[in-house]
């Protein structure tokens, strides 16, 4: 989180008992991440059970909070704080997985 920087970093929910994180990006960005095997990136349309940004439910939390404003995670730089040479260490037992969500454009 520190490695993508508050001012690119959009809502992420996790769940921590599963070492589970959730960003959301812009729609269309997903060719972006492919190269990095520590990211799943879902399609766009993709189902993803949320809590409340007040609260946890059944585990699952906002670690940034969605405030309204439609803002996003900034891809290339998610993409750089997991690239070469920025991933977890080695030693680290479980890293977490992280699932990677281009968001649908709402419309009117």
């Amino acid at each position: 989180m520190e490695r993508v920087g508050p001012s690119r970093l959009g809502p992420v929910l996790v769940l921590p008992e599963a070492d589970r994180a959730w960003w959301l990006l812009p729609p269309g960005t997903e060719e972006l991440l492919d190269d990095l095997p520590q990211l799943t990136v879902r399609p766009a349309g993709w189902v993803l059970r949320c809590p409340p940004a007040d609260r946890y439910v059944d585990g699952l939390g906002w670690l940034e909070k969605p405030d309204g404003s439609g803002r996003l995670t900034h891809p290339e730089t998610l993409g750089a704080a997991f690239g070469p040479g920025r991933g977890l260490p080695s030693s680290t037992p479980d890293p977490i997985a992280a699932v990677v969500l281009p968001v649908r454009e709402a419309r009117p």
